[in-house]
């Protein structure tokens, strides 16, 4: 597959996945609510995932293969990767179903592979390490955004 190809795959494994999220189980954002004991509303769920899913289409329409651009897709897929194992994770360290589980196994997960194989290639390697760190730094701010909201 083109690089331009697979950048598509993520704004709809994206829609996919908050589906996932939002029908399976009670809902990721009761799941979170009672796991962190906050409140994370339905809508605060939603204008979350709106930002995150247009800024991702806004990232693809605008992608052409280049050094940059191929840094943010890397990006994108470390964090795409990254968001299915914390879903395994918090699942087995907390024995219940992180709702989005079955998504960030059968879709994120593949479809960070599928970057890491042939989109990573294409970013200088001094670059590959930052580009999984702002996958980690860009998850790690969507979670403390949903604990302060």
């Amino acid at each position: 597959m083109k690089p331009k190809h697979i950048a598509w795959l993520l704004p709809v494994a994206y829609l996919v996945h908050i589906f996932d999220e939002y029908v399976s189980g009670t809902g990721f954002h009761n799941w979170f609510s009672e796991i962190f004991k906050i409140n994370l509303s339905v809508t605060d769920f939603v204008v979350i995932n709106s930002f995150g899913f247009t800024a991702t289409v806004i990232i693809v329409i605008l992608y052409s293969p280049g050094k940059i651009n191929n840094f943010i897709i890397a990006a994108l897929g470390s964090l795409f990767f990254i968001n299915g194992l914390i879903h395994l994770a918090a699942s087995v360290l907390t024995s219940t179903y992180s709702p989005g589980t079955i998504s960030g196994l059968a879709i994120y997960l593949p479809l960070g592979f599928l970057i890491f194989k042939n989109i990573f290639p294409l970013v200088p390697e001094q670059q590959r390490g930052m580009a999984v760190a702002a996958g980690l730094i860009i998850q790690l701010a969507v979670t403390l955004i949903a604990l302060n909201v």
